[in-house]
């Protein structure tokens, strides 16, 4: 399925590549094919998607969670409360797909969950071995959650979740 913004992109690839323009260490982004920028795209707004957010969803038919109905967040930034109009994708949604459709470029194979090994890499007199060396790169982009957090319904932002006990 091609990128249809509202239906599977928050975003175009044209407004991607304006973000891009001006953002650090974007080469790989550059270098892609429109295809896989797409794809990228696609794929980032499926993982951004894929949380608790604040308000309600405007429709039941809508493909995507924004946007949401009395979506009311503090802007530590502004020090008061702002409320994204119903029609609105805010622009912390739009940048966090960008940010996570490059770190999927930049790391291939991360949605396999495979991990990165070496034995030795040199890059001009450093070098570095280490047989026994793996790490895994993380699904999503540290900067994701950074960007949305505030958008976030807090029992799940604060990592308590919803679920309620009882003890007899």
């Amino acid at each position: 399925m091609p990128l249809t913004v509202n239906t599977n992109s928050y975003v175009t690839e044209t407004e991607a590549d304006t973000y891009f323009e001006t953002r650090i260490d974007s080469a790989n982004w550059t270098a892609a094919s429109t295809e896989l920028r797409e794809s990228a795209l696609v794929t980032a707004t499926l993982l951004v998607d894929d949380h608790a957010w604040i308000g309600a969803a405007v429709s039941s038919s809508q493909a995507l969670a924004w946007p949401r109905n009395n979506a009311i967040y503090n802007d530590t930034r502004l020090g008061f409360n702002v409320t994204i109009g119903n029609t609105i994708i805010p622009s912390q949604v739009k940048e966090a797909v960008y940010e996570q459709a490059l770190h999927l470029i930049d790391n291939e194979d991360i949605l396999q969950g495979k991990t990165q090994t070496f034995e030795s890499i040199s890059v001009g007199p450093i070098s570095i071995s280490d047989s026994d060396s793996t790490s895994t790169i993380p699904m999503k982009s540290s900067l994701v959650l950074k960007k949305i957090r505030p958008l976030l319904n807090k029992a799940y932002a604060s990592g308590t979740g919803a679920s309620w006990w009882r003890a007899n």
